[in-house]
């Protein structure tokens, strides 16, 4: 099948690009602060690893992208609306800030195995939170087989 670079379907992980950026656009607020912990931690071991292998690009391109995620993180607080508690959360990401900077300059990987451990905790005290808060919602009532305007609609949830 001959054809031109420029109609080729590229052979790279985009199709995984265009889920995870579907799943970023419709996901739950919760899940997309897991999604960035995830992301932050990912990049937090990927220093370590390229610490270990002594690319020092890779351990730099690494932690900064981990801080660029908890400065997101950190960006999305609300101090008015969360108070003392949003506060807290601003230390907290602050502190995980702190250590990846820290290894960065260091190249060493205490800082980031400190960072790692303390960022895979908060996840997961998001995810058991989120899960909860999901448990207790009440069920969505279900949706109308028929749209209003006429035109029929496809339940493609299962």
């Amino acid at each position: 099948m001959g054809g031109t670079a420029a109609n080729q379907v590229p052979q790279n992980n985009s199709g995984h690009k265009a889920y995870k950026q579907v799943d970023v656009e419709t996901a739950s607020q919760g899940k997309l602060v897991v999604m960035l912990f995830n992301g932050a931690i990912q990049r937090a071991e990927e220093a370590r690893r390229q610490i270990e292998k002594g690319r020092i690009d890779g351990v730099h391109n690494n932690l900064v992208r981990a801080q660029e995620i908890i400065a997101e993180l950190r960006t999305a607080l609300d101090m008015q609306a969360g108070g003392e508690v949003a506060r807290n959360l601003n230390r907290i990401y602050e502190y995980f800030q702190h250590l990846l900077i820290k290894a960065n300059i260091q190249k060493k990987t205490p800082p980031i195995e400190e960072c790692v451990r303390l960022m895979t905790d908060m996840r997961n005290t998001w995810q058991e939170l989120f899960a909860k808060v999901d448990a207790e919602k009440p069920p969505q009532a279900a949706r109308p087989a028929i749209n209003p305007h006429g035109a029929a609609t496809l339940n493609v949830e299962g």
